[in-house]
């Protein structure tokens, strides 16, 4: 097994558990909250203090995945699937950053999140073209 086919497949396994994690937050816990707490107020401080502790898995997990995908890039050279996969890991970010910006202040409009749904997928796929 080649370093290049290590580094690619923990780039996998991470953009699956990067996913994953806005997958549970986004059709779980927060449909959750709406339902556990009516009252908006209490509802947006619980949402930040989970937001809190995601943001200490999320934050190196989003690390180790952008030096993994700089590190494929450096090894095994900036392909297209790979070149892309890290303008959407970056837009990502962008739109991850504007929703936590946003999330503090009111709720964040849904297309946003539709959108940073959209990208994830598409981060997915990018991710396996990547490896392949």
């Amino acid at each position: 097994m080649t370093l290049l086919s290590v580094v690619s497949a923990l780039n996998v396994l991470l953009v699956g558990a990067w996913v994953g994690m806005y997958l549970f937050t986004t059709f779980v816990v927060s449909p959750a909250f709406a339902e556990l707490f009516p009252d908006e107020a209490t509802r947006r401080a619980h949402r930040r203090t989970v937001g809190r502790y995601y943001a200490r898995v999320n934050g190196p997990l989003s690390l180790l995945l952008l030096l993994t995908v700089l590190a494929l890039g450096f090894i095994g050279g900036f392909r297209l699937a790979l070149g892309l996969e890290l303008a959407m890991l970056l837009l990502i970010a962008g739109l991850v950053a504007g929703h936590m910006r946003r999330g503090a202040q009111v709720r964040p409009p849904g297309w946003l999140t539709h959108v940073t749904l959209g990208a994830s997928a598409l981060l997915c796929g990018l991710a396996l073209a990547a490896h392949l």
